[in-house]
């Protein structure tokens, strides 16, 4: 496996010890591969109409959602002890606007004065 196959294995590994709700999670597949992963209401950091983008491993990783067609592009910098390199992966996210929205009325119901 290279070095891109095991910053990839460990994104899922990561995803996939994490526990949560269901309904708490955001499910993306890649296109090329059987490869998935899930994203939380923690790393959503920016939500418009249109997309959504999440950080994660310290904003080494950063994905781009578009809300209307359900594509993701997920970015990742590969740095140090490797050579300074980019991984792009693109798939898609089924129900993301779904997600979001229920995201966005809870926190709304646990913060109603924001």
């Amino acid at each position: 496996m290279g070095r891109v196959g095991a910053i990839v294995a460990l994104g899922v590994l990561f995803a996939n010890g994490v526990q949560a709700k269901g309904t708490d999670q955001l499910h993306c597949m890649l296109s090329e591969t059987q490869d998935h992963f899930i994203y939380y209401p923690s790393q959503l950091v920016y939500a418009s109409e249109q997309f959504a983008i999440f950080q994660n491993f310290k904003g080494r990783v950063t994905t781009q959602v578009d809300l209307k067609t359900e594509q993701m592009h997920r970015t990742t910098f590969i740095g140090e002890p490797f050579d300074p390199e980019y991984q792009i992966l693109k798939g898609h996210c089924k129900g993301v606007a779904k997600v979001i929205r229920g995201w966005q009325r809870e926190n709304a119901s646990k913060n109603p004065l924001l």
